[in-house]
């Protein structure tokens, strides 16, 4: 379980780069969120204590001034440690400039952790954005700032990263992920991975297996309820909308997946999200 508090996004007036999210939680030992997918960027920083991030790829073991980046559409966990659970801040964003700006700091999927000594100064952003404004113009202008003020930051610091752990990476792999994550709305199979690789079933179950230790189907299934969760959270889609969006062509069959993974039927886990924000509804749901 975590504490935290919440910035709610103004209607966004700039296309190019616009806040989504942000918010500071202090976690509870053990806390985990994931495996999950995101729709849009989203970066961590780690004020104090300590925890473990992990993407598809690899595994960083985190501490106080540094951060992680998740980028939409890959499968992460991350989880606070036992001893001396992390307190993060994050900000959320999206925009079609993005992309190109996180290059240029040197972040991405396979470089996604950094270092920043500014730990003073992006707290005081994180707790700025958690204010309110006279009026949404204001508001949107005020996260805009802000929102530019934190990158100008991470700019100014040589964003070194810690190594990873020694993961097997395979070529296969990230191919098959990169097929799921451009198909996974066509109600693709098993079978369709194994067949766009020109591979057995077999051969990618055990590829699946040995590298980042789930089945093709349960990594498939994982990611489509993933998407599911994002949008359920933030767009006004009805839920059978988005089980069709997200690879599903039976609402019913989608809601009892869901429900399975998240304790929680869709439009429960919509509702609870909507009254609670910065809560992860599942670590309240289960009865």
């Amino acid at each position: 379980m975590e504490h935290a508090h919440v910035a709610l996004p103004a209607i966004p007036v700039f296309q190019d780069l616009y806040l989504c999210t942000a918010g500071r939680s202090v976690c509870c030992p053990g806390h985990s969120f994931g495996p999950d997918v995101r729709i849009n960027y989203l970066i961590h920083y780690i004020l104090s204590g300590k925890g473990v991030y992990e993407t598809n790829e690899s595994q960083y073991h985190l501490s106080k001034g540094q951060g992680f980046l998740i980028e939409p559409g890959h499968t992460t966990r991350y989880c606070a440690d036992q001893e001396q659970p992390w307190t993060y801040i994050w900000v959320g964003f999206n925009g079609s400039l993005a992309s190109a700006l996180l290059s240029n700091l040197g972040l991405n999927q396979k470089h996604p952790v950094f270092s920043c000594q500014e730990s003073g100064q992006l707290e005081e952003i994180a707790r700025q954005l958690l204010l309110p404004a006279h009026s949404d113009t204001q508001l949107s202008l005020n996260q805009q700032a802000l929102l530019l003020s934190f990158f100008q930051i991470l700019a100014s610091q040589s964003l070194s990263a810690p190594p990873a752990s020694d993961l097997r990476t395979n070529y296969h792999i990230e191919k098959a992920l990169e097929f799921v994550r451009a198909n996974y709305f066509r109600q693709i199979h098993v079978a369709d991975i194994a067949r766009h690789l020109g591979i057995s079933r077999f051969h990618l179950h055990n590829l699946f297996v040995n590298t980042i230790g789930q089945t093709p189907q349960e990594y498939l299934t994982g990611f489509c309820l993933g998407r599911a969760r994002e949008y359920l959270t933030t767009t006004n889609y009805s839920v059978s909308e988005i089980a069709f969006m997200c690879g599903y062509s039976n609402s019913d069959v989608f809601a009892k997946a869901f429900k399975r993974k998240y304790l929680a039927s869709p439009s429960r886990y919509r509702r609870f999200a909507l009254e609670h924000p910065g809560q992860n509804p599942s670590d309240h749901m289960g009865d």
